[in-house]
């Protein structure tokens, strides 16, 4: 009889590959692709998510330019202030079960955000949604003031 030689497989090399590919798609990868308009988001407590798709995005830049898109972003359409209504009707038309989101600059001017606003209840969009940063919680600090302090006379 003769004796079978145990076969040894070395698992280095494919390990190695597997790491350089896993390294190769990490830093290729755009997790979230840039923003067309970049604003500063004001600060809230609010910790409401919005669904990555199905949205219709409604953003104000600092100077008061209004700007319409999808929640890929990349069908970014400026709004002129005299046909903002009818670009809502015609994206609403598109979906008309998308969530409209309103992310404004925390230094826009309110009257452009209030006319905004008009325009959504005047294209009968009377649900949306304020997009803000999260304002994190700090506890608060206890102090011995605050506990009651009895007299006696």
């Amino acid at each position: 009889m003769s004796k079978r030689k145990k076969i040894h497989i070395d698992m280095t090399p494919m390990v190695d590959v597997a790491f350089l590919l896993l390294i190769f798609f990490m830093t290729t990868t755009q997790f979230k692709p840039p923003e067309q308009v970049a604003v500063q988001l004001p600060r809230s407590r609010s910790q409401i998510h919005i669904p990555e798709t199905g949205t219709i995005i409604l953003t104000v830049n600092r100077t008061g330019q209004m700007f319409i898109s999808s929640a890929v972003a990349t069908d970014t359409q400026e709004l002129a202030p005299d046909n903002v209504v009818d670009a809502i009707v015609a994206w609403r038309g598109r979906n008309p079960s998308a969530i409209v989101v309103l992310k404004a600059d925390k230094d826009a001017d309110f009257g452009v955000i209030a006319d905004l606003m008009d325009a959504l209840a005047e294209a009968k969009t009377m649900r949306f949604n304020l997009m803000t940063d999260l304002k994190k919680r700090t506890p608060r600090a206890v102090t011995e003031s605050s506990t009651p302090q009895s007299s006696t006379p």
